[in-house]
């Protein structure tokens, strides 16, 4: 598979605690990736280093072509505006319909909440709309952290299923998860971040 992103050595401290210690990685069109390790490990920041979200502390990232990229955080902010309207400015901003974000809310049942604001939604309900946002776009790479969080089971069916979409389109899916069943369903490969490194293994039940 072709690669779009390579990273050399890359290092990320705060202060005097090093996050991330000199790890090289190649990520490639297509492939799915779940970065693992405990809370405070460096997922969310790998994850917003890649993005160039974050500036690094040491090493570099190679993008060898233009990438459109597409985020998803943890914690999706609540703001003082509609989910309706704020998805519909979404479509226009990505050029897409806004029936297509009609149809995603429908997707993962919150058309009885599309007139509610977003710093009224459950945390489930908000994370929902973060999903939403990221996959109204067409995007190369999808950054994931913790996308499950709060979702029920039939959300997270549905988000399986739009995620296993992108894969065949050839978008690369990057997750910081715990949640064995989307590392089974969807990792190609499963990294753990341990101590600043990177264990890397393959996933045996990728795409299945």
């Amino acid at each position: 598979m072709e690669t779009l992103i390579t990273l050399e050595n890359v290092t990320k401290t705060y202060e005097d605690l090093c996050v991330l210690d000199h790890i090289s990685l190649d990520l490639k069109r297509a492939e799915s990736i779940a970065f693992t390790g405990h809370n405070g490990c460096g997922k969310s920041t790998l994850l917003k280093l890649i993005a160039g979200l974050i500036p690094l502390s040491g090493g570099k990232i190679v993008r060898h072509e233009k990438i459109r990229f597409g985020y998803v955080p943890e914690k999706f902010p609540g703001m003082n505006i509609r989910m309706k309207d704020y998805l519909g400015a979404i479509a226009g901003i990505e050029g897409v319909e806004a029936s297509e974000a009609d149809a995603l809310v429908r997707n993962f049942f919150l058309e009885p909440m599309k007139n509610t604001k977003l710093h009224e939604l459950s945390k489930g309900s908000l994370q929902k709309v973060g999903v939403i946002q990221a996959l109204l776009g067409r995007h190369d790479v999808l950054l994931l952290d913790e996308p499950l969080s709060g979702q029920d089971t039939d959300s997270q069916n549905v988000f399986l299923e739009k995620i296993h979409e992108l894969r065949d389109r050839g978008v690369t899916i990057l997750m910081s998860c715990h949640e064995r069943k989307l590392i089974e369903e969807l990792s190609d490969r499963e990294i753990t971040i341990e101590q600043g490194k990177l264990l890397c293994r393959e996933s045996d039940e990728a795409g299945s």
